[in-house]
């Protein structure tokens, strides 16, 4: 058997991406999974109503500045209605942040956030 231990994963936390009524942000973890890339694009699967996000590719999609924006180990993006229609999908209140442990796809590239499940946290409205 063989394997491939990351020895920073512990000290570095779980890949969170929080949910408010503002937008989408990302902790550092979920941040350099992705690769910290210039842009990111957000998908939304509704049957399985989970959010995928990637690295833009020049898509016809539109595509949210991401490296830029970094503050305190943070990087948020404005969605304010794409929350509202989710909120109205799923009957969740954003109006206090959820935290969610997001899952990385390495195959497609894509940093996965089931929206419902069980790893959702309420914070306390900021994304810490």
């Amino acid at each position: 058997m063989t394997f491939n231990f990351d020895f920073s994963a512990v000290s570095g936390g779980a890949p969170f991406v929080t949910l408010s009524s503002l937008g989408i942000s990302f902790n550092s973890v979920s941040i350099s999974k992705l690769g910290n890339p210039e842009k990111v694009i957000v998908g939304f699967d509704e049957e399985h109503c989970a959010l995928g996000i990637r690295a833009y590719r020049g898509e016809p999609n539109k595509a949210y500045e991401f490296a830029s924006r970094v503050k305190q180990g943070w990087i948020k993006i404005g969605c304010k209605d794409f929350i509202k229609y989710l909120q109205s999908l799923t009957a969740l209140d954003f109006s206090t942040a959820k935290k969610y442990v997001a899952s990385y796809d390495g195959e497609s590239e894509t940093l996965i956030v089931m929206i419902k499940g069980v790893n959702i946290e309420n914070t306390r409205g900021d994304s810490e």
